[in-house]
């Protein structure tokens, strides 16, 4: 199988003599003196050359957003790692807020969109990605902005719309896993209009198979594996489907060891994409509840990718999925030792044992709490006892986000 290609990174340094025409500038980082400067694409050698007499040596460029010529590097899970650190805001304690509405808006909204795109498929119609891009592209500006907030809503569901929230959900922590690898804009782009449809085919599996609460029969499983074929059907249909779109949708039962479905690809053949998106997958319908069964908690799915690693999964892009959703996964909630329970708002990079929560309950004196936002890196008389299921206190963890 011919590998994707992958852009490493979206930011680049760059220094001043090295500009090619059409990369787009959105920041001065070296410079003699002090001058005013706008963002936007270096049009002409003009342009180069007046940055370069007012004394600027060196420019951050976004290569999303760049015309120029890019080298690509061939994928597989070392290569595409980027060198330099990417560009994150630092957000107020109201922008965290605001940034937070803005994710649940977005969800709310991709959830209509998701809900859309099965119905016209079940129409027979075929797919129109257009709104997918333009829904994905707010949603990565979301997650660059401020990825806790949309990363959280995953922990938010329904067990009447699983197939819907799943793709979406799928689609959302693959772009957050390559926004943590640091790969470029377009590629996390892809990979998240490529999980919104990599389970469309399951709509031509018949309801008592793919909501059917026990094991399934050779059989059924026989008819239930052909969801990616169908899936595939759909997108050969539609136009503007990428490679990378293509490959998670047709790769992500695929295991190293060569026992996945549909192809029985292994080891090489399965490319950077392709790992990727087995391990968000399982993850997703691991933590999920449905109709028939209760979702598990984060670190329990932690557990069963960290056994299923050299065998189902890559070892290396396990440990750093887990890294990059955090030890105490935003919107778990934690048992503190005091009693308290608290959910889960942000990592602490630094301190990944302590993220920032809000308490809400007691456990001790089993009532709700004043509302509370801690950072346990700065307070040291909250520590973290365990994980715990919301459904063991009867809480509804969308009513305090």
């Amino acid at each position: 199988m011919t590998p994707i290609q992958l852009i490493a990174e979206n930011y680049q340094k760059i220094a001043i003599k090295d500009i090619k025409l059409g990369m787009f500038v959105v920041a001065i980082t070296k410079q003699k003196g002090d001058i005013d400067f706008k963002s936007g694409v270096v049009s002409s050698e003009s342009t180069r050359r007046s940055l370069q007499s007012m004394g600027v040596l060196e420019v951050r460029i976004d290569l999303s957003r760049s015309k120029h010529q890019q080298e690509v590097l061939i994928d597989n899970p070392e290569s595409n790692l980027a060198s330099e650190e990417q560009v994150q805001e630092v957000l107020t304690s109201t922008e965290k807020t605001e940034s937070r509405k803005r994710a649940q808006k977005l969800y709310a909204e991709a959830k209509i969109l998701q809900t859309k795109l099965l119905d016209a498929l079940k129409n027979g119609e075929v797919v129109d990605i257009a709104p997918l891009e333009e829904m994905a592209d707010e949603m990565i500006d979301s997650i660059f902005k401020n990825p806790d907030a949309m990363v959280f809503l995953y922990r938010i569901r329904e067990k009447d719309t699983y197939l819907m929230e799943h793709s979406l959900n799928v689609g959302m922590l693959l772009a957050n896993f390559g926004r943590f690898l640091k790969l470029s804009r377009q590629t996390i782009k892809e990979l998240l209009v490529g999980g919104l449809l990599h389970d469309t085919g399951k709509i031509m599996v018949p309801d008592e198979i793919l909501h059917k609460p026990g094991r399934l029969t050779a059989d059924e499983f026989s008819i239930m594996k052909r969801h990616v074929e169908y899936s595939m059907q759909f997108l050969d249909k539609s136009e503007g489907i990428s490679k990378i779109m293509r490959i998670v949708a047709a790769n992500h039962h695929e295991r190293l060891d060569g026992l996945g479905y549909p192809r029985g690809l292994k080891g090489l053949e399965l490319c950077l994409a392709s790992r990727m998106s087995t391990i968000v997958d399982v993850f997703d319908a691991l933590t999920a509840d449905r109709c028939y069964k209760k979702g598990m908690q984060a670190t329990q799915a932690f557990r069963i990718l960290l056994q299923g690693c050299g065998t189902q999964f890559d070892e290396k892009l396990v440990k750093k999925f887990i890294k990059c959703m955090g030890i105490y996964p935003v919107g778990g909630l934690v048992k503190l030792k005091t009693g308290k329970l608290a959910l889960v708002l942000e990592s602490n990079e630094n301190t990944p044992l302590q993220p920032i929560v809000k308490i809400i309950y007691s456990t001790t004196g089993k009532h709700y709490l004043d509302v509370k936002v801690i950072d346990l890196a700065k307070t040291p008389t909250e520590e973290i006892e365990s994980t715990v299921d919301p459904k063991e206190y009867g809480i509804d963890i969308s009513k305090f986000y």
